[in-house]
């Protein structure tokens, strides 16, 4: 998948091109059927499929203060983009001036001299200054230049009026309901992060671990214990972990620990993707270490039951 940075290197393409419009801020299962259509139909009229979307979020310009936390990062959005096997990626600069486009001079950037054969879009999708642009405008808009308007229904959460939303999919994770939220998401949540050095207590307790930072920009489940699953090298473990700050020691600070199952190894400074499979219980604070130890074992023993059947 090739990126773009503008619409002018968006215009050097020549082949026919079928667009997904979308801020796809989550590559949720919503997302995903635009993206598939997208793909499905550049396919179809040996065309390239095309995403168009914002390198960040609107309220970067308009609130930064509200800017809403991520559920995916960027360079894990590449590779569910590639699996989808998207083509090209456009992701417009977030700006005053983009902001203050018109719907009619955004359709106009996107289809003149473009060679477009089909724009895909979610039936909520809006565009141009305010988000006065809407799915039927647009049809009406680029009905001239014969480009067809393929609006995706939205998708709804199982048992809820509300649909699949990158809303609904942060409040699940907060809320440590990551049953739900990896179903919207058709994956684990999951975070790149780098390992850091930590107390080496686990060491001496026969709980190694791997440390890292939280991600800012990240949405994050509530303190508490967690089955995991760790990406190494490209080989994926079993593993069960803790974010907090370990309120049974002093002086600690809030990260996530995995203790990775058949896994010893220093691996400081390495990169690795953290998914966290489901929530097991809060974070307490143990009046003693074998206290701790035992529990621990209890919650491996969790862990281990929940990933047999993941």
């Amino acid at each position: 998948m090739k990126q773009l940075h503008s619409f002018d290197e968006l215009r050097q393409i020549k082949d026919t091109k079928v667009y997904a419009l979308g801020t796809f801020d989550g590559i949720h299962r919503g997302h995903q059927r635009v993206i598939r259509k997208a793909v499905e139909e550049a396919t179809s009229v040996n065309g390239v499929s095309i995403i168009i979307t914002f390198e960040h979020h609107p309220l970067t310009i308009l609130h930064p203060e509200r800017v809403p936390k991520r559920v995916i990062q960027e360079e894990i959005m590449d590779t569910v983009l590639e699996e989808l096997k998207v083509d090209y990626i456009l992701r417009l600069p977030m700006t005053e001036a983009l902001l203050k486009m018109t719907a009619d001079e955004f359709l106009h950037d996107l289809c003149n001299d473009m060679n477009v054969e089909a724009i895909v879009i979610g039936e909520n999708f809006t565009f141009g200054a305010k988000g006065l642009g809407n799915p039927e405008y647009m049809k009406k808009v680029v009905a001239d230049k014969n480009i067809r308007v393929l609006v995706q229904p939205l998708l709804p959460c199982d048992g809820r009026s509300t649909p699949i939303s990158s809303t609904e999919i942060r409040k699940a994770i907060h809320e440590g309901r990551l049953e739900d939220a990896n179903h919207w998401l058709g994956r684990p949540f999951q975070f790149k992060g780098t390992v850091i050095k930590g107390d080496q207590r686990g060491r001496t307790l026969g709980f190694p671990t791997l440390n890292l930072l939280l991600p800012n920009e990240m949405a994050t489940p509530p303190d508490g214990v967690y089955a995991n699953r760790v990406c190494i090298d490209g080989i994926w473990y079993d593993g069960v972990g803790n974010i907090g700050d370990n309120p049974t020691f002093r002086n600690q600070y809030h990260r996530c620990e995995v203790h990775v199952f058949n896994f010893d190894q220093d691996i400081y400074g390495k990169e690795v993707i953290v998914q966290f499979i489901s929530y097991i219980r809060g974070e307490v604070k143990f009046n003693n270490l074998q206290d701790l130890i035992d529990q621990m074992k209890v919650d491996e023993e969790q862990a281990l039951a929940i990933l047999a059947n993941a």
